[in-house]
């Protein structure tokens, strides 16, 4: 239980900045994809958006994609990264590699929502990859050690959109499977507090567009067939 004295510990939770596999619409879970031309530009537009904020730690996913861009944000901070597999991705397998179309043709027989809305996020269901459950479970473990170690404090962690979107599903208490009627652009931020044990959202992100540039694109998001 929190100390009454005590802020509430806030975590920010960064999407990384675009690879070439998004931009392809290409799945990647667990691959270990590097920033394109435009994630490095995002992950610049990242620290510099970042840098009127002082976090008391910076923890990243070990994959290339995200540790990079928390290398950008790093440089204009005083503290070191924490990285960490609990904040990869979801493992998905067979599919990894595989564009949306590949993977419709892959998929063709099933019939929950992740095929038919073409959420490259929504995986609920499909067997072959980790579960939604399992994704909750590791994801929920590593924010509680980020906020054990900096209670009161203001943490900042590079992840990726399938987790994102499942810590926002789970702190909404929103059903499994439920569409997705917010984008998952690259550098989408979403920022919690924890209280008493529990995770609140307390605002969604987009920093291009808090710094006066269009949005980018939602690339957790296949056109329809």
């Amino acid at each position: 239980m929190n100390n009454p004295d005590t802020p509430p510990t806030r975590l920010w939770l960064v999407r990384h900045g675009q690879t070439d596999w998004n931009a392809q619409r290409r799945i990647q879970g667990h691959t270990p994809t590097e920033l394109n031309a435009v994630g490095r530009q995002q992950a610049e537009l990242l620290s510099h958006w970042f840098s009127t904020r002082r976090f008391s730690a910076i923890w990243s996913s070990d994959l290339p994609r995200a540790l990079q861009t928390a290398q950008s944000i790093a440089s204009r901070q005083s503290c070191s990264i924490t990285t960490t597999p609990q904040l990869r991705e979801r493992s998905l397998g067979a599919f990894e590699g595989k564009t949306w179309d590949e993977v419709r043709t892959m998929r063709a027989d099933l019939t929950n929502s992740a095929t038919n809305n073409g959420d490259l996020a929504d995986w609920t269901g499909v067997q072959g990859v980790e579960s939604d459950l399992q994704l909750w479970n590791r994801t929920r473990s590593v924010l509680n050690a980020m906020s054990d170690a900096a209670p009161g404090k203001e943490v900042l962690a590079v992840t990726h959109g399938g987790v994102l979107k499942h810590v926002i599903w789970h702190v909404l208490g929103l059903p499994a499977g439920a569409p997705r009627r917010f984008g998952l652009s690259n550098g989408l931020t979403a920022v919690l507090e924890r209280r008493d044990g529990n995770y609140y959202l307390i605002s969604l992100l987009d920093v291009e567009m808090l710094m006066g540039r269009p949005s980018s694109a939602d690339t957790a998001n296949a056109p329809s067939a």
